[in-house]
């Protein structure tokens, strides 16, 4: 994770919104800008961070009234007087700021039915034709750029929360509230059949436990040092998921970035939303970290 993120802030008074820049500073994220962002904008962000109260940075000017660096928790009157088309940095103490949960929502040219295409970046709710899902199938896929060269790459997820985490791969296979189940590891990267996937996955998002909101799936090249292997020896990368109730390609990810010398990827993450549903979203987030404990700390951070 970058050492700057962005949160998502909304006026209750005006309705505007606005985005924290915040920073990794003394073990806590403190805002060191804001900014005015659109409500296009708004719509597409999605707060990663668990920290549910910030502090500004001491670069940044207190509130001039009362002296106090709390986001949103300002009460002076002279606060509360912006214009709705107006903002300064003394909107960022006014106690009519909270921290907007809303989930991201993909826009798009896409029609409801059809399998949605992501590039990097882009998240989308998990639904079919409107419909929130509980069940969903993870399937993940490469080739070998070299024919008949083995590729031993393992997908696992990582069940996170802020107050843990366990990780399901090939030599743990269930989470132990069932929530995800691994269904085995492909050694060669060898298809196994006509469009089938390498590795799949069962999620049980309905069983996802109430401490865990986020699952985390990474993929990484088993015994990279040894085999001397890099994702450079590797193409046509991808993650889909499917409605295993309709047999239906819902979601789509294809890595299109060339990794090169990099061993290990963080390809997407589900996220549970305020309204008990689930956001992904197509991360490709790559790294030289050369197994999944390794991954952890970056898994972590997403």
């Amino acid at each position: 994770m970058n050492e700057t993120q962005m949160v998502k802030v909304c006026c209750k008074k005006t309705g505007r919104h606005f985005a924290l820049e915040v920073k990794r500073l003394e073990s806590k994220w403190k805002v060191i800008n804001f900014i005015a962002i659109s409500e296009e904008e708004a719509s597409v962000m999605q707060n990663q961070i668990c920290q549910e109260k910030f502090e500004t940075a001491k670069s940044l000017l207190p509130c001039k009234k009362c002296g106090q660096r709390t986001v949103g928790g300002c009460s002076c009157m002279s606060q509360c007087g912006v214009k709705k088309n107006e903002y300064n940095f003394q909107c960022v103490y006014c106690s009519e700021l909270e921290i907007d949960r809303a989930p991201a929502v993909m826009t798009g040219n896409h029609r409801e039915g059809e399998t949605i295409k992501l590039s990097q970046g882009q998240e989308v709710k998990i639904s079919n034709n409107g419909k929130p899902l509980r069940h969903i199938l993870v399937g993940t896929g490469w080739d070998p750029v070299q024919q008949g060269k083995d590729m031993d790459i393992d997908s696992s997820v990582v069940v996170s929360g802020c107050s843990g985490e366990e990780v399901v791969y090939f030599g743990n296979r269930k989470h132990p509230s069932g929530c995800v189940i691994h269904h085995g590891d492909n050694l060669t990267g060898i298809d196994l059949g006509a469009n089938a996937d390498d590795e799949s996955i069962d999620v049980y998002l309905y069983k996802v436990p109430d401490n865990r909101d986020k699952l985390v799936f990474i993929l990484n090249i088993y015994d990279c040092k040894k085999r001397q292997q890099v994702f450079g020896d590797v193409k046509n990368m991808y993650i889909k998921l499917y409605d295993p109730d309709n047999n239906k390609l819902l979601i789509e990810y294809k890595v299109t970035d060339n990794l090169k010398t990099d061993t290990a990827l963080i390809i997407g993450v589900a996220r549970k939303a305020a309204d008990g549903g689930w956001i992904f979203k197509a991360l490709g987030q790559s790294s030289k970290a050369r197994s999944i404990d390794e991954m952890l700390p970056d898994c972590r951070k997403v």
